[in-house]
């Protein structure tokens, strides 16, 4: 247990002098409860005893009188009792709520802050169901810490101190206004209910939101995004935390209205009964007051069962979120790593290999240099590497041996963000997020103005597209970007990549998937951004790298061949058949088996 306290410590740090209070409320709402049975026996040993004795009662209206002011300081202490549970109450949901909150943010910013080889390993909704789950888990947990144990523990504790004083007789009284009480709760709970689908609409949009940013973590990451998320997520946590303080506030109207009738009801009970003690009826106010005290005693053991399920609960999510948090990040910025305004755009492999495993190794001792402003071209078969050149540009992997340059400096040497703001990304498959067209060119830039996002969206060739639709940039995309066809997709990753206003561009198999006509859109638009911008462009159709400065020509993580296309040409190696087979049978997919093996 101590080990999940001190783990969990972390969490309440910022909410002591809240649980400080809470201790605080908790005893004063049990105090003046645990009093109210003492006015029984004032009133059993005062009033109904003495009910005769004229010495103390010469006449009727003295005694009504006393019995009244008792009752109402009985009564008092009744209100003082539950308007301090109401309290206790409310900051117990809060300040648990906010825990939760704790839990959820930190947790959440440590998955999406982890490397790319971490969420390649794992199911996205496993890892977020963990979270969201140590979040339920944990608050409940805190409440139930809160509400129950600390409560039981001090009633239990006073009572049988107390009870030890005096001599013990058992007596049960049983209250119950079952019609009021139906009818109140049922009116409270409907405006609960109400309440309550908003904070399910609200949770069921920061699922989503968060999801899908792990669901496109090498977007996130590539436009050096993970503050904006993070913050998003806070905003969504804030508005679903206003919503649980209304929630709480009606639900303590509620539990206020429930324990007045209850408490009146006893009240009225043994005001009542003591008028007829003064007619020598009742008795036996030890009994009544023991009896009253016994509830303190055996209550809790009807939620024993519900706490322990709690609280195995409430550990187990604990155990997952510890599990989950001691997953390092390998790869991470140095403390006053190099956040550049700017870069030459110079990008440089020197003898670089790299495997994921050490069953197969992706790329063997490649080595190029790209000068600023220059255009590289990677071409090459399916599993060659050309990807992974990318990946490791970006610094999503470390290279096995070798080290790679910009500017003449390692990329370690660069803050991550910082080193991702100055790189754009096209990919073959360009995920775009379900908002409006401008808000998916905006982003990684989301202070960019109007303007710069439509001049953006006219050079990635978007203007004839953005005329036909009523909306404009305002246009929703749908969820991935499902409105879109794949040449209209790769514009808008174009746009966005442009916006950044990089030094370094890459386009990963960026019309691979397109057809002829979309092909040499996406074809000018690649031609137009980059000029003057070092790009490096991965591909298979040779149509696209022709005009490049350099082609590097990848085979099985070896470089092959390299020099311009006319160079490469008049070589008649592996680039020119390749060139030739492509050319004759004008295919997308030249690089069957079948064109494989006439070539090898």
């Amino acid at each position: 247990m101590f080990k999940y306290i001190k783990f969990l410590s972390q969490y309440f740090q910022k909410e002591r002098k809240n649980i400080v209070l809470i201790f605080v409320l908790v005893m004063l709402s049990q105090t003046f409860s645990l009093a109210e049975p003492v006015f029984y026996t004032r009133i059993l040993d005062r009033f109904l005893r003495d009910s005769h004795n004229l010495t103390k009662f010469p006449t009727e209206h003295a005694f009504f009188v006393a019995l009244g002011i008792t009752v109402l300081a009985w009564i008092g202490s009744a209100f003082a009792a539950r308007i301090f549970k109401n309290l206790q109450q409310y900051y117990v949901n809060t300040v648990s709520d906010r825990i939760g909150i704790n839990v959820f943010n930190h947790a959440y910013e440590h998955v999406i802050s982890l490397p790319i080889q971490f969420h390649a390993n794992q199911k996205t909704g496993e890892v977020f169901r963990k979270i969201s789950k140590a979040r339920e888990d944990i608050t409940t947990l805190f409440s139930v810490a809160f509400d129950k144990i600390f409560q039981n523990v001090f009633s239990i504790s006073i009572v049988l101190i107390y009870i030890f004083i005096r001599e013990w007789r058992v007596g049960v009284i049983a209250v119950i206004l079952v019609p009021v009480f139906i009818i109140a709760t049922s009116f409270f709970t409907k405006r609960v209910k109400k309440i309550q689908e908003e904070i399910n609409k609200r949770n069921e949009k920061l699922f989503g939101t968060s999801f899908e940013a792990l669901n496109h973590i090498e977007v996130v990451k590539s436009f050096a995004s993970e503050e904006h998320e993070i913050n998003q997520i806070k905003e969504d946590n804030k508005v679903t935390h206003d919503n649980v303080k209304k929630k709480t506030i009606a639900y303590q109207q509620l539990f206020f209205v429930q324990g007045t009738i209850v408490n009146l009801a006893r009240v009225s009970l043994i005001w009542f009964g003591s008028v007829l003690a003064f007619k020598g009826v009742l008795t036996f106010a030890d009994v009544i007051l023991f009896g009253v005290y016994s509830f303190v005693i055996y209550q809790p053991l009807y939620d024993l069962g519900d706490i322990y399920a709690k609280y195995q609960e409430g550990v187990s999510a604990v155990d997952r979120l510890q599990t989950l948090l001691s997953e390092k990040a390998t790869i991470f910025s140095k403390p006053n790593a190099l956040k550049p305004k700017k870069l030459q755009g110079k990008v440089e492999f020197k003898n670089v290999s790299f495997n994921y495993n050490q069953e197969r190794e992706i790329l063997k001792d490649v080595s190029f240099k790209v000068e600023p402003g220059k255009k590289l071209a990677i071409v090459g078969f399916s599993g060659s590497g050309k990807s992974t050149i990318v990946k490791l540009l970006l610094r999503f992997y470390e290279p096995t041996t070798g080290e790679i340059l910009i500017d003449g400096k390692n990329i370690a040497d660069y803050n991550l963000q910082a080193l991702h703001k100055r790189i754009g990304l096209v990919l073959q498959d360009n995920i775009l997020f379900n908002t409006t067209l401008s808000e998916n060119i905006r982003y990684g830039t989301f202070k960019a103005s109007d303007t710069e996002v439509e001049a953006s969206a006219n050079r990635a060739y978007l203007s004839p597209f953005l005329k036909k639709l009523s909306s404009g940039l305002e246009t929703l995309v749908g969820e991935r970007g499902v409105k879109l066809s794949g040449g209209e997709r790769q514009r808008v990753a174009i746009a966005r990549s442009i916006i950044k206003k990089p030094d370094i561009l890459i386009f990963d198999e960026a019309t691979s998937s397109l057809d002829s006509h979309s092909e040499e859109m996406i074809k000018e638009a690649i031609s137009d951004v980059s000029k003057d911008v070092t790009t490096i462009t991965v591909a298979h159709r040779f149509s696209t790298v022709v005009n490049a400065d350099e082609i590097i020509l990848l085979e099985a993580g070896e470089i092959k061949e390299r020099g311009n296309h006319k160079a490469l040409l008049a070589k008649h190696g592996k680039y020119s058949s390749l060139y030739q087979l492509q050319t004759q049978r004008q295919t997308e997919d030249f690089y069957s088996p079948s064109s494989i093996d006439k070539i090898a």
